[in-house]
């Protein structure tokens, strides 16, 4: 008897050894799943089962659905809280802010009345305050001319419940006094002083035209067609984690091109003057960067005879009034063409040309009939961004 209370003894104990040993090794796998879980970006997410997941081509193919919104109430606070918009500084685009034309508030909301729905892609949706985070992580940087100033307006009003306008000086520009640069922060970074989450930087063709070299601080913007700004850029990409860029509007026929100051001379120096610029990049961009290239929606002349999205793009045919709009589409082309010959996962083309079927929403019809009003199709390129970058993580 002894024997076998001493066996009994020594199996219990054995039993609880491996039952506390088991419950350790629980607990570790538990905590291990946790953390990994912990350490996910923000953004992360399992992708819609049995769903087409847009891509940068098939998000553009689809149509403008209406559906006739209904405001909390018919007031700016009211369409600004259906448009999901967090900011308070008056843009010149914001159409429904102009109290000295009341008609552009009742012209607003008919603009919002039609979303864009992809035909056959489903579009990730739009979560902005985990957009914001994220990109307090991984900033942005967007470069070009006043429509790409019209996206970064739409990303801060989009994204106002946790950016800020950064005041401190970040040296964002290279100590070039003579330039200027927009810039947002998370607010929970906003006692930092170099801290940048989104920027912008007015660059309208991104090189310099005299010899297409890229514009750096304190080297001057160099030749320059008609009204605008050509300010540096190149020397702060290093500081963000995606970068998007833009050119194209601002581009003429010009002496500086040839003799015949024609399209077909603009075309070539187009050409060279980015073939040069890609050229730069691939040197200077790390592997975990992306930097984007978006396409130049066109203008609409006399737009004020459009009161509704086309079915059918009504493309420009180089006539009085349209300055070079039919030239846009041949400048995304070249830069598709050259993306498609590098075949850089760095480099990629943000196709935004669902928005040439919106000539109903331009800022001021007749007088400027290029740029859209805020809210407007611009908010939806920011939320495709949004999916793109959601689309990297996950697939990271």
């Amino acid at each position: 008897m002894p024997e076998l209370k001493k066996f009994i003894v020594v199996g219990l104990s054995a039993t609880c050894l491996f039952s506390l040993w088991l419950l350790s090794n629980t607990n570790s796998i538990v905590t291990e799943q946790t953390s990994n879980t912990d350490n996910q970006d923000i953004l992360y997410q399992e992708y819609p089962s049995s769903k087409n997941i847009c891509t940068v081509d098939s998000f553009n193919t689809g149509q403008w659905v209406h559906q006739d919104i209904g405001l909390e109430s018919h007031s700016i606070d009211g369409l600004s809280s259906y448009a999901g918009y967090h900011c308070n500084w008056d843009f010149p685009h914001r159409c429904y802010m102009r109290s000295d034309q009341p008609e552009e508030f009742n012209r607003s909301k008919a603009i919002l009345d039609y979303t864009w729905q992809p035909d056959h892609c489903t579009l990730l949706p739009f979560e902005p305050r985990k957009f914001s985070k994220h990109l307090s992580q991984n900033p942005l940087l967007l470069v070009g001319d006043s429509i790409t100033q019209l996206m970064y307006e739409s990303m801060w009003c989009l994204t106002g419940q946790d950016l800020t306008a950064q005041s401190k000086d970040t040296g964002l520009n290279g100590g070039d006094t003579e330039m200027w640069a927009s810039q947002l922060v998370h607010r929970d970074l906003a006692d930092q002083p170099d801290q940048v989450t989104v920027g912008f930087i007015r660059s309208d063709y991104l090189v310099k035209l005299d010899d297409f070299s890229p514009v750096k601080p304190n080297g001057g913007q160099g030749y320059l067609i008609g009204v605008g700004n050509n300010f540096p850029w190149v020397h702060a990409i290093s500081r963000f984690k995606y970068i998007m860029i833009n050119t194209g509007p601002h581009w003429h026929p010009d002496l500086k091109w040839g003799p015949n100051k024609d399209r077909k001379e603009l075309l070539k120096a187009f050409e060279k003057g980015m073939t040069q610029l890609l050229k730069y990049l691939k040197k200077n961009l790390s592997t975990d960067q992306r930097l984007w290239i978006r396409s130049s929606p066109y203008g609409h002349a006399q737009c004020s005879q459009y009161t509704a999205p086309d079915v059918v793009p009504v493309k420009p045919t180089g006539k009085e009034g349209e300055y070079e709009w039919d030239m846009l589409e041949k400048f995304d082309h070249i830069w598709k063409n050259l993306i498609e010959k590098e075949n850089d996962e760095r480099f990629r083309f943000f196709n935004v040309s669902m928005a040439n079927l919106r000539g109903d929403a331009h800022s001021r019809p007749d007088s400027d009939c290029l740029h859209t009003c805020l809210p407007g199709p611009v908010d939806d390129w920011n939320k495709y961004l949004f999916h793109e970058i959601t689309k990297l993580v996950i697939e990271q």
